[in-house]
């Protein structure tokens, strides 16, 4: 029984975990460039890596190894924190962030790295201080965003590592009262002739529209890079992808006439161990109009049959105390699973007929199974202790709806663990 399937979410190893995803194109390929959590740790750690996929097929992701690490940093051995990356003239540049709040650059000649020479950014001699930079190259002049709950923006010199005095500008967003709910993550990108920046968000829809958890990708348009901005809504929302998920991070981006959004979902019952995600996204450019999405188990496939669904880890919601985690021994069961929780696939393509629901892991005590698609229940069944795998079937409509299991037994009991899933098609419909 396969537990991964290649393209959904979320599309990298599961044994992966690249949060604060910047999605950048260069040439035939997108390149993904984000922090690098350790499963189990904190925020991040002291590399980066990169990844890329052509764009002619995003399910199709490489590996590209250690793009960079802080023994390259000469001034701090503190955590990396979120970078972004760039394109100058047939160089690539890595702008990254550390725990201390400093900030940096580093070169190569590819746009995987390895990234070197790394110098820090400076305003009039000194040190900034701040996390997330984000840049851009607008009209042969390069922007810089940088910082947490003030966003600060200037232009970079042709060094790329000095900021130009009298172009620096604090505030642009910020999470003060009536304000933009700005938390960090700020990316600036050029949506049509607008400029748009995707940032972390605590708004809220109470005065002083600030404080929520900040799981929410916000975005705020101008037709200056300088602003004023104004906050147009959410991109996308990650909370019930884990009990304990705190954040979000990433950014927007166009690939074969399509736009998607790169963000992260936290995992293993903490704020961190976080997976990356990526979205469809409904785009209007003309107006700098997002669509709001939702996290879904799709991720890059074009259809997303049940047969693609092999494993919990693909679910885009947990409910009731449940969470995905990562085992010594290379498993990635759904845990947590007492009565009343459980997980969710979005909308999958069912052709009418009779399916069969094969379930791999652990059932601990007498356990009550519902399976749900959509609000209609198309299964229920009571699975014995000591189970390690179980088939079962059920008949499904010629429909396009989620998929969701609940599990039911005794109060503040662990009931089961579930490693790994399969449905089959088994024909016409049975009575």
């Amino acid at each position: 029984m396969t537990d991964q399937t290649k393209g959904l979410n979320p599309f990298l190893p599961f044994d992966t975990y690249i949060p604060d995803g910047e999605p950048k194109v260069f040439g035939d390929r997108v390149y993904l460039y984000g922090s690098c959590d350790r499963f189990g740790g904190g925020y991040c750690c002291d590399r980066y890596r990169v990844f890329s996929a052509p764009l002619a097929d995003l399910t199709d992701w490489t590996d590209h190894g250690v793009s960079f690490s802080v023994a390259e940093v000469p001034w701090s051995d503190a955590v990396l924190y979120a970078p972004d990356a760039l394109e100058k003239d047939g160089k690539y540049y890595l702008f990254f962030c550390l725990s201390d709040g400093t900030e940096g650059v580093a070169e190569s000649d590819f746009p995987a790295g390895p990234f070197g020479n790394a110098r820090q950014i400076t305003l009039n001699g000194a040190p900034i201080t701040g996390i997330d930079p984000s840049v851009l190259a607008d009209n042969g002049r390069v922007y810089y965003t940088w910082g947490q709950f003030r966003l600060c923006m200037g232009e970079l010199n042709d060094d790329l590592c000095t900021l130009k005095p009298e172009t620096v500008r604090e505030g642009v967003l910020t999470n003060g009262d009536g304000a933009e709910g700005f938390h960090e993550g700020s990316s600036l990108r050029k949506i049509g002739n607008k400029f748009c920046l995707i940032y972390a968000s605590e708004y809220t829809g109470a005065w002083p529209h600030r404080g929520g958890r900040p799981t929410k990708l916000d975005y705020a348009v101008s037709v200056s890079p300088y602003g004023p901005y104004s906050r147009r809504g959410t991109v996308i929302d990650n909370d019930g992808c884990d009990p304990a998920t705190w954040n979000n991070h990433g950014s927007v981006v166009k690939i074969g006439g399509r736009w998607y959004v790169f963000y992260h979902a936290s995992s293993n019952d903490s704020e961190a161990s976080r997976r990356a995600r990526a979205e469809r996204l409904a785009v209007d450019e003309e107006g700098g109009f997002i669509t709001q999405a939702a996290p879904t188990t799709k991720g890059f496939a074009e259809k997303l049959t049940p047969e693609m669904l092999t494993s919990p880890v693909h679910a885009c919601r947990f409910f009731g105390g449940a969470y995905v985690t990562q085992t010594p021994e290379g498993r990635f069961p759904a845990v947590g699973l007492r009565s009343g929780a459980g997980f969710a696939f979005s909308e999958t393509a069912f052709t009418a007929g009779a399916y069969a629901l094969t379930l791999r892991g652990r059932f601990f005590t007498q356990t009550g199974l519902r399976v749900f698609l959509g609000d209609t229940e198309a299964l229920r069944a009571t699975v014995a202790p000591d189970t390690a795998e179980i088939t079962l079937r059920f008949n499904a409509p010629s429909a396009e709806v989620s998929v969701t299991l609940a599990f039911d037994g005794p109060p503040d009991t662990p009931l089961c663990e579930i490693d790994a899933l399969r449905f089959t098609p088994c024909g016409p419909q049975y009575r």
